[in-house]
């Protein structure tokens, strides 16, 4: 293919991804949307956009538009997009500062900026009302050195701005465009009726979204049949059965229970896993970061490394102090460089996770442990017992994911999370900005939904059926390994993507791995192959998938207990 055509190609490639990535910001639970968006090769497009065939530097992916603002409001600098983005929609770019055609776009980046400021860092996204229509134009706005580098490169710096502080990057005007566009297409909305569903997905109710409209109550509330009737949706009359069946339940227990003196009932669930966990603690470490960590179990017990997952933090189920209390298990389990309450690392690496590690067990005076891991924290762990060599008796590594990009292949068809990790592997570029953007619209439902998905094994699906509780647990679980930054998942994916084997010298423990035989997200064949020999024991769980590590970890703290 000609280099054009390639170049134009790359080009389309990344604004579909970006476009993606801007609607699920607007409406989280579409967030399989990208999956499919990113199908194409997104490694191959970025490269191929960061120059062109004379080796100049091409414009940003997708067209993003970048305006970078100064201390007192100035333009600092801006790149083409970004200028021909606002001057289309919503003012002029001027030396003193960015003029909106509506001034409460002034009062919307203000108040962007004084919550950057106030968080020290961080993400917002900004929706501003455009000039001729009612669409709405999203921006992200980001601390000026959070601006990834791919979006930095070629400003046009304006020194009468001063020195940036801030910085909005526009979608290209076409996604943002094309998002209520498919809206009013796909289901057949008036441009009223879209007006309407843009001020409640904003979390308007339906008085204030009058208010805003200039139309009555009873106006929207025709408008909102309407939109129920053409997408299908019957919520309220479902909420109200669903109530009415919970109030005559309720009042039947209370009849029943009444009659005696009997206490509360004891529920085993797994909910609330974060607030019953053990005292959160702090490591100063020497760079100054904080390192966040939990013990559970037996303080003078065997010392375990607990290494977790990639979405995770320090949270185990709920029972395992006791269990591990029982079994003479102390189980210490950090929180990795920019997950949960850990500080971000500059220069992320396996190593640096393995020298954080190597801190707080020379801090707490442990000598000899056994380290354990789920999942993508495999790769976190071997660096971990490399480092520390003879310290380490023995590891665990279950449900490993491998470090590198894997290739897609017929049997990963039906499985949306499973194809969401292969391609966001390869689109590595696009971490920061998505699950910024994740992070910042995260609930309960979009978790649960996420989890659900997750079970395409049947094996998996069937065990989240018998056991509810797991999905409470894995609410709490992602939410607070997200709940100061996502930059610590975002540098997992791109260091996972540029390291397809590790440097292992100085391991010394045995490795042993289980595996689930359903698991679709890796074959013990790729585990094998990634490992290349240096596996001890190996053990195949049949009828179990994805959910190894919580379906069998009572059998994992007792594996981890054995002489």
């Amino acid at each position: 293919m000609p280099i054009q055509a390639r170049q134009s190609q790359a080009k389309a490639n990344v604004a579909l991804v970006i476009e993606a990535v801007y609607a699920v910001a607007a409406h989280p639970d579409r967030w399989d949307q990208l999956i499919d968006a990113m199908a194409g090769d997104g490694a191959a497009a970025a490269t191929m956009l960061s120059a062109d065939a004379a080796g100049r530097a091409a414009p940003p992916p997708g067209q993003m538009g970048v305006v970078r603002i100064g201390a007192r409001g100035g333009v600092a600098a801006w790149n083409a997009a970004g200028e021909a983005v606002f001057h289309q929609r919503l003012g002029v770019i001027e030396a003193g500062g960015l003029t909106f055609f509506n001034p409460s776009n002034h009062e919307a980046l203000d108040q962007a900026r004084s919550r950057l400021r106030a968080a020290a860092g961080g993400q917002v996204i900004v929706k501003f009302t455009q000039a001729a229509d009612e669409a709405p134009h999203l921006a992200y706005v980001i601390a000026a050195q959070d601006l990834p580098e791919s979006l930095a490169f070629g400003l046009n710096p304006l020194a009468a701005g001063g020195e940036a502080t801030a910085a909005i990057v526009f979608p290209a005007v076409e996604a943002t465009d094309r998002l209520w566009a498919n809206l009013r297409e796909s289901f057949g909305l008036t441009p009223a009726e879209t007006r309407l569903a843009a001020r409640l997905k904003e979390g308007l109710t339906l008085k204030e979204a009058s208010g805003e409209l200039g139309v009555s109550i009873n106006t929207v509330r025709n408008q909102l049949r309407a939109i129920f009737d053409k997408i299908g949706l019957s919520r309220q009359s479902d909420l109200i059965r669903a109530l009415t069946q919970l109030s005559s339940l309720a009042g039947s227990l209370g009849d029943g229970l009444a009659a005696g003196p009997v206490g509360p009932v004891i529920s085993a669930t797994e909910r609330g896993a974060v607030q019953s966990a053990p005292e959160l603690r702090l490591l100063r470490l020497a760079d100054g970061r904080r390192l966040a960590w939990r013990e559970y179990g037996d303080p003078d017990g065997v010392a375990v490394l607990v290494i977790h997952q990639g979405l995770g933090c320090s949270v185990l189920p709920r029972g395992s102090d006791a269990l591990a209390r029982d079994l003479k298990l102390r189980l210490i389990c950090p929180e990795r460089a920019g997950a949960g309450r850990s500080d971000p690392m500059p220069g992320f690496s396996y190593e640096g996770v393995a020298g954080d590690h190597q801190a707080l067990l020379d801090d707490l005076g442990v000598d000899r442990l056994r380290v354990v891991s789920f999942m993508a924290g495999a790769p976190f762990a071997l660096a971990t017992a490399a480092r520390l060599g003879r310290r380490v008796e023995r590891m665990l590594l279950a449900s490993v994911r491998p470090s590198g990009i894997m290739v897609e292949t017929e049997r990963d068809v039906g499985h949306k999370v499973v194809q969401f990790r292969r391609r966001i592997l390869r689109n590595s570029w696009l971490a920061d900005l998505l699950f910024a953007m994740m992070r910042r619209q995260i609930n309960p439902r979009q978790v649960e939904r996420f989890v659900r998905a997750a079970a395409s094994a049947p094996s998996d699906a069937a065990y989240l059926a018998a056991h509810p509780g797991v999905v409470e647990f894995i609410i709490d679980y992602l939410s607070e390994s997200l709940a100061v930054t996502s930059k610590g998942i975002a540098d997992e994916v791109k260091l996972a993507a540029r390291t397809p084997r590790l440097e292992l010298r100085g391991m010394t423990a045995p490795i042993t791995i289980w595996h689930g035989a359903d698991d679709p997200m890796t074959r013990l064949d790729d585990v094998r192959a990634w490992l290349i020999g240096r596996i001890s024991h190996e053990r195949l769980f049949e009828g179990t998938g994805h959910f190894l590590p919580h379906k069998h970890w009572p059998e994992t703290l007792a594996w981890l207990a054995e002489p």
